[in-house]
């Protein structure tokens, strides 16, 4: 008997809501969790040094399973803007050096790197025409000077998925490090990044992971993480950091893996209680069943969409698919008459550089987007 995700999740009725590309709702058992953290809080004295220091390594463990990576890889972050930040403060890049973006990219893996350009660094940013041309473009900006390409794994504005291995080549054929957003791609996709020629991976876990808003964490590779600098010391950093009463005072050492550039008090507790569960819900469900699911609603949502004269995101092209779809009228004007007509009528989607983007989770079903199709005159 196939399994009812949606009694995973709370009752969003009357609302469809087809949004998690914007917020990734908590299922119940993290729900959960997260009231019993806060019961720990209530009660500090239930909180001993085990469960203090045991709790991140943990929530490090179930990342690294997700992703594919070792948990000496992994640093938990609040945000993927501080994900991004760890290579961009600490391979202190300089005049000479190039970074080669997209004008696509979210705003954390945009203005991060135009930033350097006090530094006297080359930002390069690549506008394309479409997704589709978007590899070519990319190629062509590279030079044997470029450090850095950042891009996103999945648009966050169009759902189109890049190709890892093959721009994560490019790169490491001029001798650069590929530094990528998967903050849209991270829990709905299938991901195995020791396969993959990717040296960063910077996470928001609040969105397909469903986890608290400020969770994040950063994947770097070990052979990055010798040539980052460190510009701020956590103290859980420090090699020996638990046991308190032998603390290394001036002569402190590092702890060499990735954990070091984790976030202070590792984003708060609480947070990593419910980040903790999520992950283990997501692991337990798999990213492969999630996107099996929402690509089966995506394609009725397409097909339902031939002929009615809408213009659909790249993401529908072959190879490109992720768990988002976007689509626009004729006119901005008309596309965002037709966002107001939809949240009126209680359909929740996301507007989105003109387009409206469709972003389903195991909670949808067909239903779910035959109602939005119900609203989607021809155009």
């Amino acid at each position: 008997m196939k399994r009812d995700y949606r009694q995973d999740f709370a009752d969003f009725s009357p609302l469809t809501y087809l949004n998690c590309a914007y917020q990734g709702a908590f299922p119940k058992v993290t729900a959960e969790r997260v009231h019993q953290a806060v019961d720990l809080k209530a009660q500090p004295y239930r909180l001993n040094a085990p469960e203090y220091f045991g709790l991140p390594d943990r929530v490090r463990a179930g990342i690294a399973r997700l992703v594919g990576a070792h948990p000496d890889e992994i640093a938990i972050a609040t945000s993927a803007t501080q994900g991004i930040g760890i290579v961009a403060a600490g391979l202190a890049l300089g005049p000479g050096d190039e970074v080669v973006v997209r004008e696509s990219n979210f705003p954390s893996n945009l203005f991060t790197w135009i930033n350097l350009r006090r530094k006297g660094v080359t930002v390069k940013v690549v506008r394309s025409a479409s997704d589709a041309s978007s590899f070519d473009d990319v190629a062509a900006a590279l030079t044997p000077r470029t450090r850095v390409l950042a891009l996103d794994w999945v648009s966050y504005s169009t759902g189109f998925r890049i190709d890892l291995a093959a721009l994560g080549s490019l790169i490491h054929d001029r001798g650069g490090i590929f530094v990528v957003d998967g903050t849209q791609g991270v829990g709905a996709n299938e991901l195995n990044l020791h396969a993959l020629p990717v040296d960063v991976m910077a996470v928001a876990a609040y969105k397909w992971v469903l986890g608290p808003y400020g969770t994040g964490f950063a994947y770097v590779s070990r052979n990055l993480l010798k040539k980052l600098d460190l510009p701020v010391i956590n103290w859980h950093s420090v090699v020996g950091a638990h046991e308190f009463d032998s603390l290394p005072k001036e002569e402190f050492r590092l702890i060499p893996e990735a954990r070091v550039f984790d976030s202070g008090e590792t984003g708060n507790f609480i947070n990593l209680h419910g980040l903790e569960r999520s992950i283990e819900y997501v692991t337990e469900v798999t990213p492969a069943t999630v996107n099996a699911h929402c690509r089966q609603l995506l394609r009725r949502l397409d097909e339902g969409l031939r002929g009615r004269g809408y213009i659909v995101s790249d993401a529908a092209l072959p190879g490109h698919e992720s768990t988002i779809l976007c689509f626009r009228a004729a006119t901005p004007a008309a596309t965002a008459e037709l966002h107001r007509k939809l949240t009126a009528n209680n359909i929740s989607v996301s507007l989105r550089h003109g387009f409206i983007r469709v972003s389903p989770y195991l909670y949808n079903d067909e239903a779910d987007i035959d109602r939005l199709l119900e609203l989607v005159r021809p155009a």
